[in-house]
């Protein structure tokens, strides 16, 4: 509706631009005048014509981006994806704050840590998928929301225009794979830095994600809803990664009352 309204008023100003110039206007008797005659010079010019150009061309500009834009562009989703990443590093960044300084704090489950490697393999699901599509240069399957393939084939779906998005994506959760697997089976060194490493592949990951949906919302101006499946996937490790991970940093400020049923 308002898209034909729009083009509706450019198509009135263009067509009704020549009549504007004729049409007598209270108080402007003279210019009426020098209009009927086809007296305007150059250094005067009638104002109906060139009045009517500017508006129709604000309108046209106003009008344009509604019709290259389709209205399921996935732009609502992305902003959603956006506030949830969003949410994600201010929940981890109060959490070591309050902890830390010895403060009661909700954390999640101590079963929820599990989800971890589920979300993990679905999340390499997804970023093996986007390296298929972005070496192979085929088309991505990206459903009704959204233009994934523009996002695809532009510029920054290779980072430095050397690797692609996808494969640091897919070595990211194959290494959030192996801190978690570290963190409940190795009791050396390496099992006790483990979730903090989770920690900051994930904070990493969702600054990363954020960067990203920033280039498909201003940059690209098309939505890929793989992209937003992995940062949505992303997201919801790090929250389930702060726990472990403030275990090992701070285990006397982490007590089973702070848990979350």
């Amino acid at each position: 509706m308002g898209k034909t309204l729009l083009t509706a008023i450019a198509l009135f100003f263009v067509l009704a631009g020549p009549a504007l110039a004729a049409t007598p206007a209270p108080g402007l008797g003279a210019q009426v005048a020098l209009t009927n005659t086809g007296a305007c010079a150059a250094s005067a010019p009638c104002p109906g014509p060139a009045l009517a150009l500017v508006l129709a061309r604000a309108v046209a500009s106003a009008v344009a981006p509604l019709q290259t834009e389709p209205a399921n562009n996935g732009f609502a989703l992305a902003w959603v994806v956006v506030a949830l990443m969003v949410l994600a590093l201010l929940y981890v960044l109060l959490t070591s704050v309050q902890l830390n300084r010895g403060a009661a704090w909700p954390l999640p489950a101590d079963w929820a840590s599990v989800l971890l490697p589920v979300l993990a393999l679905l999340g390499l699901g997804v970023a093996l998928y986007l390296t298929y599509v972005e070496t192979s240069q085929v088309n991505a399957v990206c459903g009704p929301v959204g233009n994934c393939n523009a996002v695809q084939s532009s510029p920054y779906a290779k980072l430095f225009g050397v690797l692609p998005v996808g494969l640091l994506g897919a070595l990211g959760y194959v290494g959030i794979l192996a801190a978690f697997a570290l963190s409940r089976w190795n009791t050396g060194t390496l099992g006790d830095i483990a979730p903090q490493g989770l920690l900051g592949m994930a904070a990493f990951g969702v600054i990363f994600s954020l960067w990203l949906t920033y280039l498909e919302l201003f940059v690209i101006r098309a939505v890929c809803i793989w992209c937003l499946s992995s940062a949505v996937i992303m997201s919801l490790i790090l929250v389930l990664s702060i726990g472990p991970a403030m275990a090992v940093m701070a285990p006397e400020e982490v007590e089973e009352e702070e848990l979350l049923p």
